[in-house]
Order: structure tokens, then C-alpha cells, then sequence
């Protein structure tokens, strides 16, 4: 590769990354490196001065670990296995699975709208009609996440709750094979 293409794109990347803040910018590097099978290894020494003293090493925050009990799998097979109806649910399905399920590379405690399109394919779930932001913000509305930063939404107890206890909901299809109950008239005197 020819030298000049190495600085073009590094200004390109400099270009689209500068606007984001450093979480943001973190997350588009690891997204893309992880895309195209880079990985960096161990990080660069720091220069060191003489004189003064060594930098601290930063200490970065491990993912959560998977829920116990339950194995790690792809998206695909968990949104099979929980069945969600509505768009909302599958938003949560999806938000839980990124929280909990997903490989460590990818596992994180947030969603954005960016994340809609290629996990809702991966997933096999319908395409949203509305924008990944308005997605987002219609789960919020129902209740099942709370927002964080502008474009982040993170699984709140309800959504929790929703996909960790009470989906696939068992409930529906019992109450479509029941009959319903006649109510008695009661005759009246004439």
C-alpha cells in the first residue's frame, strides 16, 4: 500500500471519529477492528522522561459475565427461544442479549440505533419501519429502557425482567385454547 493511502485514510478516520466523544470513538475502533480481524496485541510502551515519575496503569472495566446457568449462544437461537411479538420486545431481547449473551468483543451494557439494523438481521426479526433512534426511544416509552447518553439506552429491571422471566410468553397461547365462559342470564319475573 502506497504511503499516501495510509495517511488518507488515517485522515479520513481522524475526520469521522473527531466529533465523537471518547466513549463513542472507542466503540466505532473496536467495532471496525474486530470487523476486519485486526487486533493490536499488548499496547505500546509510554515514552518515559527522565526524571518523572511512571504513569499509573489504567485499570479497564471488565464485561459482565453471563447470566449463570445459561450458555453463551448466539442471537438468532435467543430470539428464538423467546419469541417476541412486538417491536418493543424485540428491542429488549436484543438489548438483554448485548448485556448478557454476546461474545465478550462484543458484549456491552447499552444499545444505539446503530446497533437496530444488523443485529435485528442477524436476529431474524422484521426490519423496524421507524428509524433506529425512534426504535429506541418507543422501547424507552414502553418501558422496558432507560437513556443514558444521546443514542444510548441501556435494559432497565423491566426489560430485564420481561426477557430473563416472562418471554416466551406461555400465558398467550394458553388463553387462545381456552374456551370462553357464558355468562348465565338470570330470567327476571314478568
Amino acid at each position: 500500500m502506497a504511503e499516501d493511502e495510509v495517511v488518507k485514510a488515517i485522515s479520513t478516520l481522524m475526520e469521522a471519529l473527531t466529533p465523537l466523544d471518547k466513549e463513542a470513538r472507542e466503540h466505532a475502533l473496536d467495532f471496525v477492528m474486530k470487523r476486519l480481524g485486526i487486533s493490536l496485541g499488548a499496547a505500546p510502551a509510554p515514552i518515559q522522561h527522565p526524571g518523572l515519575p511512571t504513569p499509573p496503569t489504567p485499570i479497564t472495566p471488565a464485561a459482565p459475565p453471563p447470566i449463570p446457568d445459561q450458555p453463551r449462544q448466539d442471537i438468532r437461537s435467543f430470539a428464538a427461544l423467546k419469541s417476541p411479538k412486538t417491536m418493543n420486545e424485540k428491542v429488549a431481547v436484543m438489548a438483554y442479549y448485548l448485556a448478557q449473551l454476546a461474545p465478550p468483543a462484543e458484549r456491552r451494557d447499552y444499545i444505539t440505533p446503530e446497533d437496530i439494523k444488523p443485529y435485528f438481521i442477524q436476529a431474524d426479526f422484521e426490519l423496524p419501519t421507524a428509524t433506529g433512534s425512534m426504535t429506541l426511544t418507543n422501547a424507552k416509552n414502553a418501558g422496558y429502557l432507560n437513556a443514558l447518553e444521546r443514542g444510548q439506552y441501556r435494559l432497565n429491571s423491566v426489560g430485564h425482567n420481561l426477557v430473563a422471566h416472562k418471554l416466551p410468553n406461555k400465558d398467550a397461547s394458553a388463553k387462545s385454547t381456552r374456551r370462553p365462559v357464558k355468562k348465565q342470564v338470570k330470567k327476571g319475573k314478568r
